[in-house]
């Protein structure tokens, strides 16, 4: 296996992705791995740093405008970073993700970087960015989780889009997709699929959890049409779909206004969100506080 093919097999191992990252979900107008968000920076750093705690990810540290992540890595994929980027003489290799807030119009831009770094034996520090299709899939998705929307003009170009609501049904080894909401006009409505259905295969492709879903649709895109299996009452049924695209994203997002705040001068200075957030991620960490207690704080601490 040659360089290049070692660093996308490590690259999407080390970031959890499927085998549908090989395809963009979202391009971006500039390219970038970005999201919008309605509300002011501050806010936007505090919504990020409670998702990297709601993903056991440890906050790093953060500003105003900024936040850092490390996303812990299991044996295997720390085993794998090593053979990327070290030897058996450096330190297991550790991996973050930032999240860079700016104000574009009166909302929040916010920009997702990722990269790997480990010590070798003489203390020079290694470290290894991340690029491509494995990491923007995840990072747009992260942010997307955390409240952000594609900025206008996103587009969708290498999934094919059925136009459906879907609830996932676990039914032994694999998932079904059952059909909640259909979208006029869609190609999975004009195939004859009806809410209700349970989509039990695209493109010859089963699913054990969502990723595998997505990663269908990617397979689907390469033909002018696919089949679909569906359990429609019960029965098996095979349908022949029309491909279809996800539309480009248009919609226009409004800055949110936020309600004055009375400020005293004198007050000493408080800790940010992010702050707080981390202090609590720590303490339900080292076992002093349940969940419910830390999912009660943060509740608090995000509607201020």
């Amino acid at each position: 296996m040659n360089k290049s093919h070692l660093v996308a097999a490590v690259t999407g191992i080390l970031l959890s992705t499927p085998a549908f990252a090989d395809e963009y979900f979202a391009v971006t107008p500039s390219g970038a791995t970005e999201m919008m968000f309605a509300q002011p920076p501050t806010e936007v750093v505090g919504k990020l740093s409670a998702k990297c705690i709601d993903s056991h990810w440890s906050v790093t540290s953060s500003t105003a405008t900024e936040v850092v992540c490390e996303a812990p890595l299991n044996f295997g994929q720390s085993l794998m970073g090593t053979l990327l980027m070290g030897n058996s003489y450096s330190t297991p290799p550790r991996r973050f993700f930032k999240y860079t807030v700016s104000t574009v119009g009166g909302l929040s831009r916010v920009q997702a970087t990722g990269w790997m770094e480990l010590q070798m034996a003489f203390g020079q520090m290694k470290r290894t960015d991340f690029s491509g299709p494995e990491f923007h899939n995840g990072a747009m998705n992260f942010m997307g989780a955390a409240g952000g929307k594609p900025p206008k003009g996103t587009t969708f170009p290498n999934h094919a889009f059925l136009g459906v609501g879907l609830e996932p049904v676990a039914t032994g080894k694999v998932t079904n997709m059952r059909v909640s909401a259909l979208q006029e006009g869609s190609a999975a409505g004009q195939a004859g699929i009806q809410v209700g259905d349970q989509i039990t295969a695209i493109a010859g492709k089963r699913f054990k959890s969502g990723d595998d879903f997505q990663d269908s649709l990617a397979k689907a895109a390469k033909t002018a049409t696919y089949p679909v299996e569906i359990l429609h009452d019960g029965k098996p049924v095979k349908l022949m779909v029309s491909r279809a695209y996800r539309p480009a994203f248009t919609k226009e997002m409004v800055a949110a206004v936020a309600a004055p705040v009375a400020v005293t001068l004198t007050n000493p200075p408080q800790m940010s969100v992010a702050d707080e957030l981390a202090k609590l991620g720590k303490l339900k960490t080292d076992g002093l506080i349940t969940q419910d207690e830390f999912d009660q704080q943060k509740a608090k601490l995000l509607a201020r």
